[in-house]
């Protein structure tokens, strides 16, 4: 297991259950200061294992999403599903449940179906 400190508001900590599925618990204020941390931290577990086929986003620990949060949430989405990767939201909040609903991207970052293939286009 690694902690990764962005600063003393923001963690990632990262386990690997596995070759195909990596677990990415945050805790503290994802916002405009460590946004950029957490989509480096998805890039480097999507890069780091080529059998790589579920990324875990525990967000229990998260005490904070602003608008800056969310793109990084969008963009951690994004990579993972380009990559052909499952891309999971688990243990959210009630405030970010409800930023998610409001913005409109809850059925985009929350939907369970296998994300299309990398090599389907």
């Amino acid at each position: 297991m690694i902690t990764e400190p962005v600063d003393n508001d923001f963690h990632v900590t990262v386990r690997w259950q596995g070759p195909s599925t990596v677990v990415l618990a945050l805790s503290g204020e994802l916002d405009y200061d460590t946004s950029g941390e957490l989509v480096g931290q998805v890039e480097e577990a999507l890069n780091g294992q080529p059998d790589l086929r579920e990324l875990l986003l525990d967000c229990r620990g998260l005490e904070l999403v602003d608008s800056m949060g969310l793109s990084a949430l969008l963009r951690a989405h994004r990579a993972a599903t380009a990559r052909g990767v499952r891309f999971r939201l688990d243990h959210r909040s009630t405030g970010l449940e409800r930023m998610l609903t409001v913005t409109g991207t809850f059925e985009h970052l929350t939907a369970t179906a296998p994300p299309p293939s990398a090599e389907a286009g």
